[in-house]
């Protein structure tokens, strides 16, 4: 319990930072999923209008433009460029997310719907982040009961400064990667069969299958990689063991099936889970899509990953990100080269499978809409390779090897966030500067950075943290292995 009220705050700290610092429309799609929260809270439901894409909300709730620091591509401007609606009562406003399922909406809109303006939706990304951080918290209190310091150091590793980012904003996105994230870490703990709360990782597991599913429209694919790739780790004798036993069907095939019901019911309701998207057909070919894949696609998907904010014209450091993918490979690297062929195989399918859906999905989508894949989509499924090598790492680790790894992890943070906040201050040119320009955050910059400095704190104390054995001593092993061959 001590470590997951530690790691809480830590994610807390983490995603709040980017919550209060970020204007509205900050980070991809936010004012779409803004006024869909309001009209889920509003029992709006279905849509409205030619596309059924559009529904009634207060005139104060968005900008007047809340596209103007993304819309001129030759000048990126600074979100002093918002200007208020001059209209009052309620106006007509289309959303291309207006068909997603409303549970996320309604797990967070209730303040936009009392308080439609800048306030209320700071305290909606709030409750985003407070979601965010309960899911990745309790991955790191299921690691530390287990005795594995290295897995709560990467529940750290995979909470990337684009992970933090959706998860202080209005995205589904930033819950359905952390359900990720709680997925694998309370399935490998099934799989090791070790003594210890086992209801406690059923329902964990119930409870990430549930909201993997429901919460965007490509999450019964994304549960079903999860879950065939805990599968393969966990072996056929295994795999036999857990059919026979009633829990795991009640808890674990419980959450799914509910998700799943939730999730064809909507479907039903909304005749599609998508509508039209915003961007415009294209007639590049498949040899037109190949090209771009390999010139810029994939490229963007791997920076993304670690982050690459606003609607993607804000980018990091290469060396930012190398530095963050250098921290990765010290975990998955020794697994790689030392394990088994079972581990081995599920770790290069789960990266097969999540880039491949990436690129799947924009040969589906680009003759239609344009580019349309984007790094996060895959992180509910690369998270698991982390994971996954943590628990199964040969090595034996020094206690402080976990705590040096998220510690590693601050300067990262810091960057990313100091990099938006002068984009959006002084515009996209900006030196690193946050604190100058025409633009101030809804909070003072000097408390969001020092949330983020904290927040890594609480994250590495989280990984230092140990249980006591049933006899009443320390359960110091900083990591215990998966084993498959």
């Amino acid at each position: 319990m001590r470590a997951f009220l530690v790691a809480f705050v830590g994610f807390f700290l983490l995603g709040g930072a980017w919550a209060v610092s970020l204007p509205v429309n900050g980070t991809y799609d936010e004012s779409q999923h803004i006024v869909r929260a309001y009209a889920a809270v509003d029992m709006q439901w279905p849509p409205h209008g030619p596309d059924r894409q559009s529904f009634d909300v207060p005139a104060t709730l968005l900008p007047a433009n809340p596209e103007c620091m993304h819309e001129d591509k030759d000048a990126y401007r600074p979100a002093s460029c918002l200007r208020p609606r001059t209209e009052r009562g309620t106006v007509t406003t289309e959303t291309y997310v207006a068909r997603y399922n409303p549970l996320y909406y309604l797990a967070v809109g209730l303040p936009i719907r009392l308080w439609p303006d800048t306030t209320g939706i700071v305290l909606a990304r709030l409750l985003s982040a407070l979601l965010c951080a309960a899911m990745l918290a309790a991955a790191v209190g299921i690691a530390i009961t287990q005795g594995n310091r290295l897995l709560a150091a990467a529940v750290a590793l995979v909470a990337t400064p684009m992970v933090v980012n959706l998860a202080g904003s209005v995205n589904p996105n930033g819950l359905e990667i952390c359900a990720g994230v709680l997925l694998f870490a309370s399935g490998l703990g099934l799989i090791r069969d070790e003594t210890g709360p086992r209801r406690a990782l059923l329902a964990c597991a119930a409870v990430a299958a549930f909201v993997l599913v429901v919460v965007r429209h490509i999450g019964p694919l994304l549960l079903v990689i999860d879950l065939a790739a805990l599968a393969v780790l966990a072996g056929p004798a295994a795999l036999r063991a857990a059919a026979r036993r009633r829990d795991v069907w009640a808890w674990l095939g419980g959450g799914a099936l509910a998700g799943l019901v939730v999730y064809g019911g909507w479907l039903l309701l909304a005749r599609s889970p998508v509508g039209p998207g915003p961007g415009k057909p294209t007639d590049l070919g498949v040899a037109g899509i190949l090209r771009g894949l390999l010139t810029d696609r994939i490229r963007f998907y791997v920076q993304q990953i670690v982050g690459q904010f606003g609607y993607g014209e804000t980018t990091m450091s290469p060396l930012a990100i190398a530095l963050w993918y250098a921290l990765v490979a010290a975990v998955v690297l020794p697994v790689a080269w030392r394990a088994g062929w079972r581990v081995r195989g599920v770790l290069a399918g789960l990266v097969v499978l999540g880039f491949g859906m990436l690129v799947a999905l924009e040969f589906y989508f680009v003759p239609t809409d344009g580019w349309f894949s984007h790094g996060r989509y895959a992180l509910p499924v690369l998270v698991g390779v982390v994971l996954i090598a943590a628990v199964s790492d040969p090595r034996t680790l020094r206690w402080w090897w976990a705590p040096a790894l998220v510690l590693a992890t601050a300067p990262v943070h810091l960057y990313a966030l100091t990099r938006v906040l002068s984009r959006y201050r002084e515009g996209i040119d900006a030196s690193l500067s946050p604190f100058g320009g025409s633009w101030d955050p809804p909070v003072p910059t000097p408390i969001a950075l020092l949330a983020v400095l904290v927040g890594v704190a609480a994250a590495a104390g989280a990984a230092m943290m140990t249980v006591r054995d049933h006899d009443g001593t320390d359960n110091r092993a900083s990591t215990r292995t998966v084993s498959a061959n």
